[in-house]
Order: structure tokens, then C-alpha cells, then sequence
């Protein structure tokens, strides 16, 4: 007989602990604010591209004990407890219970279950900016500027009322909760593929009956359309790249075992399982990193593993993906997460939920590279790739040499586009420089936030302090995207490609003024179908009354047409700030890269990527993202020979509509890296 020893910790300490916690209270009234602790742990990686991770320690329950330690991999520095010095003013610190963290935008979202919220915060700094009130709530998703929140919807405790669980729809603009859909009891986890959220429900409070579906709730009308039956006791739930779908069962503690259950989400069906017991899981290229804490009743002892399973393969490939032994160590693995980047592997130890716990990191290839101590029941980490601050750190040390990335923004035009106002947040008064400085602070130094230029022509001129050197035979700078591969079909996904063009400050007054712009020729440039000196222009005064007619353009081809309102974006397409009542556009037009393909008899949009010279095109680890500044042409496509490059103005290059889940095909851009600085 198996039971999990996680399970049964909790449900003897924090039964404890909730009967006491209405004599428990910890106000910062009472007592003096935390200070943060720092350690040194590793060499610091000032060029890595995933900057850091935030780690929330769970803490015990009744007693304002969540906690959020950061690790910054520029500079090998663990701090430990950052939300109280960074937000004395909030009176509660997070409260009670850490569940989930995640980042979207420029957002760190801290879901903390038993104070019934979710603190939202910068997410490079770990300074409060609101709260989103929600019982009991679990995990959080994210998807076209909404987040999803799994909650009980009900109080912390065994339910004798046996309320179902609802999902609650925030928007991420305001921290409004916009809707609710009724699902399953318990929710957990959730994912979304195309326009579906998969949510695993546990019925926890509901012991021995346990529920044992996924609720499949339609984004669209935002209501349950249907069960899938899997398990008992459902809980994590993840995706690969080839369209699987992978959910944990922590099974009954009693005969039934755990499990990791592989589900279609397009046909919705189970396809089977893999046969190996899984508190915890995460998936890493085409692996999956498994632990797992039984307890055998029958000799009193709990035994972890950690299995290694090849996705392409469809078996383990090592029963230890810890290869140095210290896995002894660790008294209970509660949470693993793998860097993006090195693939170093973190793995946390609760080895109770009332003392500090330990987080453990290691190479690759499964060696300690090391270890320290963090807050109460460590459980869910998060990386970043935003440029982390440090307020207690020195804020006058001076830069050292020229910045990789971009400093100053010029010129931000966006075309009308489902994202205009929002990314970035336009507030009622904004003016052209406000709008620039916005762009700026998402995208400006590594920061790596997302900004919208639109549809066709929409754009943003940016700036560097310093000329991005033109090296022969070397790709030069970098271009952050929001780019991503299908899991139906690897040749294209979202992809939303916009051209760029380069000047040179020959005159040095830092302005592109009266320098002279040329195209970057990507793999298209030459293509009979793609149109040079097209124009398009959109009439602001002419707005429709309905979605389908909302803002009308015509094009130099005497093709006319709308840019539609989606669904999921209610706010004004137009860029609020621009008073004039027409924009019009003009430049090179690529060919539509978008096709319906249907899924099962229902729209699925891929939009293939080109081969390459396109912003927003390829996924951002990819050579393709990359740019060399041999591409530049002038005006007549003659190839141009320039020493290097100051500015880069980069605007949507296709004019084409993808159905009214979609909507236009808008550029987004995350930041520009000058790759001769950071190598």
C-alpha cells in the first residue's frame, strides 16, 4: 500500500494549523519590517538570457508565512524573502500559502491560496501593484491579456457542501475579474491549446470520492462544454511539441497508484499512460523530469524517485536524472523546474512546512552546482527574462561600456490592431512622448516586455547609445518576438513578420533626421508576390458600428477591406494618443503566410514562418531571429555597405486577416540585442 507523503504531511500539519489560525495573526503593525538576506552563490552570468528565477515558498497555513526568494544569474546572487523591504506599506506581506507564480508581460502574478488572492507585482522588482481578490484560488494561465485562475470557490477545508470549482477570467489591464466558468470539483492546473482551457480537477475535499476529469471550457462563450475522464485525484497538467497532453492522477493513497495519463487535446480522447508515479513534473525540449514521494505503509518509509522519460523515445532513459548521489539529501522534493536556457535543473526540499527549506541546483548533467536555504515548503519557481532590480542594491554605480540593447525609443505609429492600447497600457490623456517612454520601459534594456505595432505599416523606430558595428560574416543584433511553432505542424504557428529597416548617423546628431533608411532584404525580398511601394491607408473617421466592419482601409492595389474586433479585445483598435483621422502606411508587403488547416472540423490557423529576415518570424532561440547588416538595400534594392547601425525601424509587414479567433496579423517586438556585446 502506497500514500503519498506529501499528502499526508500536509493533511496532519495544516489541519493543525487551521484550527489554531483565528488565534494566529502577523501584521506589519506588529512587527518590524524583514530585512532581505543575500548570498553569494555562483560566478554571476552578466549576458545570460534567462536573467533570473523567483521561487514562492509556500509556507505554513493561518500564519502570513508565504515568501518570495529570488536568484539573479547576472550577478550569482541569491536573496532570500524580497516582498517586505520592497513593499513596507503592505501591511500583510503576501499572506498565507503560496500556490503558483508566473510572469506575463512585465507582471509577476503570486496566486496565495489561503488569503484568498492573487498580488500582483513588477516583475522586475517584486513591488506591489494590486490584487486580485478570488477564494481559494490555485494556479493561473495566461492568454491574449486575460489570466485564467482555478479556484475552489469555496473556504480551505473539506466541503460538505460539495461545491464545484470555477476558473475565474481576469482582465490584466484593470485586475477585474471579467467572467466565471463553472467546472469540475477541485480545480488544479490548467493549459490552453488554440482556444480551449484543459483543467484538471482533483476533488480533494471530497475524499474517497474523488473526481477524476479535465474540464474543457470554451473560451469563446467561456462555459464548460465538456469532461474528459481520466483518473482520480487530478493535479499537474502540462504539454510537449507534438500535441500531447500530460496530467498527473495522485491516485487514491490507498490501491490506486499514481500516474501520468497522455491526452489528445484535439480529440479529446486518453491515449494512455506512462506507468510511473509523478507528484511533480516538468518538460524540458523533449523530456519530461519526473519526482515522485511514496510512502509505503507497510515499513514506514517514503521513497523519492526522479525518472528521466524520453518523449521521442516513449520510455525512461534514466531512473536518476540526479547523477552525483545528493539526491540523499534532500529530505522531500516539492518542486523542479529546468532553466530554458542551460538546462540546469532546480529542485526544491520541504523537508517540513513549518522550517526553511533548501533549493538545489544542477548541471545538465545532473551534478550539484549548489545549494542554499529558502523560505517555508519551497514549491514553484518561475524564470525571467526581464533585467531583475535590486533596489537595496547601489543605484549609483555607474554603467560600465556601451548597453547591448536598445536605450531610447523614437517614433512609436502603431497601425489599428486588437492590441493597440493595450501593449502598451494607453491611459486617457497619454500623449505621443508618453506612448514613446512606454515602449521604452517595456522594451528598453533587456526588459523584454511586449509591445504591438498593428497591422500592416504600424511601427516603432528605436535607438541605441552606441552604432551596432557591421562585422563581415557575422550575424549583428538580435530581434525579440513573440514567435512560436505549432504543435500540429512545426513548419509555421505564430508568425507575424515584420520588415525591418537600418540608418546610419552619418551627421552624429543622434536623430534620423536626414539619414538615409534601407530595407534589410529577408529570404521574400526578391518573391514575385511580394509588393514594393505599396500603400495602405486606414480611416479613423469612418468606424463601423459592427465587429466585422470596424475600421476600414483601403490599399495602392484597390483592395479595400476592415480590421475586425475580436471577441477577446473590446477596447478601441485605433491608437488613442493620434488625433489625426487618418493613418496611412507605405513599404514593402509581404505575402500572406497564414492558412486555415482545420483541426478536427474547426478553424486552426498556422501561420508558416519564412526562412528568414523578419522580426517576429521564428521563435527567439533560433539563428533566424538574428540579423546581419549586409541584408541592407536601398530604395532601388542595390546592396549597400554600411559601417554599422544606430537606428532600426521595424514595421508589420503582412496586410492579412486570420478569422475572428485571431484577428490581423500585428508585430509584436520584445527588444533588440546587439550580439557583438554580448558574446
Amino acid at each position: 500500500m502506497k500514500i503519498s507523503i506529501i499528502t499526508l504531511m500536509k493533511t496532519v500539519i495544516y489541519g493543525l494549523i487551521f484550527s489554531l489560525s483565528v488565534f494566529i495573526c502577523s501584521c506589519r503593525d506588529e512587527m518590524p519590517v524583514l530585512k532581505t538576506e543575500e548570498t553569494q552563490l555562483a560566478p554571476g552570468r552578466p549576458h545570460a538570457s534567462i536573467k533570473g528565477l523567483y521561487l514562492l515558498n509556500e509556507g505554513n497555513m493561518g500564519q502570513n508565512k508565504a515568501s518570495i526568494d529570488c536568484f539573479d544569474f547576472t550577478t550569482g546572487i541569491y536573496y532570500r524573502n524580497i516582498f517586505p523591504e520592497r513593499n513596507p506599506s503592505v501591511v500583510k506581506e503576501l499572506g498565507s500559502v503560496g500556490n503558483d507564480i508566473q510572469i506575463y508581460g512585465n507582471r509577476l502574478y503570486a496566486v496565495i491560496n489561503y488569503s484568498n488572492l492573487v498580488e500582483v507585482m513588477d516583475a522586475t522588482t517584486a513591488k506591489h501593484i494590486g490584487t486580485i481578490e478570488i477564494d481559494n484560488g490555485r494556479y493561473i494561465t495566461f492568454k491574449n491579456d486575460k489570466a485564467y485562475i482555478s479556484s475552489y470557490a469555496g473556504p480551505v477545508g473539506n466541503d460538505p457542501y460539495y461545491r464545484k470549482g470555477i476558473v475565474a477570467e481576469v482582465d490584466t489591464a484593470t485586475l477585474q475579474i471579467t467572467r466565471t466558468a463553472t467546472v469540475g470539483y477541485q480545480p488544479e492546473e490548467m493549459v490552453i491549446v488554440d482556444n480551449k482551457l484543459f483543467v484538471a480537477n482533483s476533488g480533494g475535499y471530497m475524499a474517497p470520492d474523488y473526481d477524476r476529469t479535465i474540464s474543457v471550457v470554451d473560451l469563446s462563450s467561456f462555459t464548460e462544454v465538456r469532461k474528459i475522464d481520466v483518473a482520480v485525484n487530478l493535479h499537474r497538467i502540462r504539454t510537449d511539441n507534438y500535441g500531447n497532453m500530460y496530467v498527473t492522477s495522485r491516485g487514491d493513497y490507498k490501491g490506486t497508484p499514481s500516474d501520468i495519463y497522455v491526452i489528445d487535446p484535439y480529440t479529446e480522447q486518453v491515449k494512455g499512460k506512462l506507468n510511473i508515479p509523478a507528484d511533480n513534473l516538468c518538460i524540458s525540449d523533449d523530456k519530461i523530469y519526473i519526482y515522485s514521494n511514496d510512502w509505503q505503509a507497510d515499513t514506514g518509509h517514503g521513497n523519492s524517485s526522479y525518472v528521466l522519460y524520453s518523449i521521442t523515445a516513449g520510455k525512461i532513459i534514466s531512473d536518476h536524472f540526479i547523477n552525483d548521489g545528493t539526491e540523499k539529501n534532500i529530505a522531500l522534493p516539492y518542486g523542479i523546474a529546468v532553466n530554458p536556457e542551460t538546462k540546469e535543473i532546480f529542485v526544491t526540499d520541504a523537508p517540513s512546512f513549518t522550517d526553511p527549506g533548501k533549493l538545489y541546483c544542477y548541471s545538465s548533467g545532473g551534478y550539484l552546482q549548489w545549494s542554499t536555504t529558502t523560505g517555508d515548503a519551497p514549491a514553484h519557481i518561475v524564470f525571467t527574462r526581464l533585467q531583475l532590480v535590486h533596489p537595496d542594491k547601489r543605484p549609483d554605480t555607474p554603467q560600465t561600456g556601451p548597453s547591448p540593447y536598445i536605450t531610447k525609443v523614437l517614433d512609436y505609429r502603431p497601425a489599428p490592431g486588437q492590441n493597440i492600447n493595450i501593449l502598451p497600457y494607453y491611459k486617457p490623456g497619454d500623449t505621443q512622448k508618453d506612448m514613446n517612454e512606454k515602449v521604452l520601459n517595456a522594451i528598453g534594456n533587456n526588459r523584454q516586455g511586449t509591445i504591438s505595432l498593428g497591422a500592416y505599416g504600424g511601427y516603432v523606430i528605436v535607438g541605441f547609445d552606441h552604432t551596432i558595428e557591421n562585422k563581415p560574416g557575422e550575424k549583428d543584433f538580435r530581434v525579440l518576438g513573440n514567435a512560436f511553432s505549432s504543435m500540429i505542424d512545426s513548419r509555421g504557428g505564430s508568425s507575424e513578420p515584420g520588415i525591418l529597416m537600418v540608418a546610419y548617423d552619418e551627421n552624429g546628431n543622434g536623430m534620423p533626421d536626414d539619414d538615409e533608411w534601407y530595407e534589410l532584404a529577408g529570404s521574400e525580398y526578391n518573391k514575385p508576390e511580394t509588393l514594393k511601394n505599396y500603400t495602405i491607408t486606414y480611416d479613423l473617421n469612418s468606424i463601423g458600428n459592427t465587429s466585422s466592419q470596424y475600421i476600414p482601409w483601403k490599399d495602392s492595389e484597390g483592395q479595400n477591406g476592415y480590421i475586425q474586433k475580436i471577441q477577446f479585445h473590446n477596447q478601441p483598435y485605433y491608437p488613442q494618443w493620434i488625433e489625426t483621422g487618418k493613418l496611412t502606411f507605405s513599404g514593402t508587403r509581404l505575402a500572406p503566410n497564414a492558412k486555415d488547416i482545420g483541426v478536427n472540423g474547426s478553424s486552426y490557423w498556422v501561420q508558416y514562418f519564412y526562412d528568414w529576415g523578419y522580426a517576429d518570424n521564428k521563435p527567439n532561440d533560433s539563428d533566424d531571429s538574428c540579423f546581419d547588416i549586409d541584408w541592407a538595400v536601398d530604395a532601388q534594392g542595390n546592396k549597400i555597405s554600411l559601417p554599422g547601425i544606430d537606428f532600426i525601424k521595424i514595421y508589420t509587414g503582412v496586410n492579412q486577416y486570420c478569422g475572428p479567433m485571431l484577428g490581423e496579423s500585428s508585430t509584436e517586438v520584445s527588444g533588440i540585442i546587439d550580439l557583438h556585446l554580448i558574446q
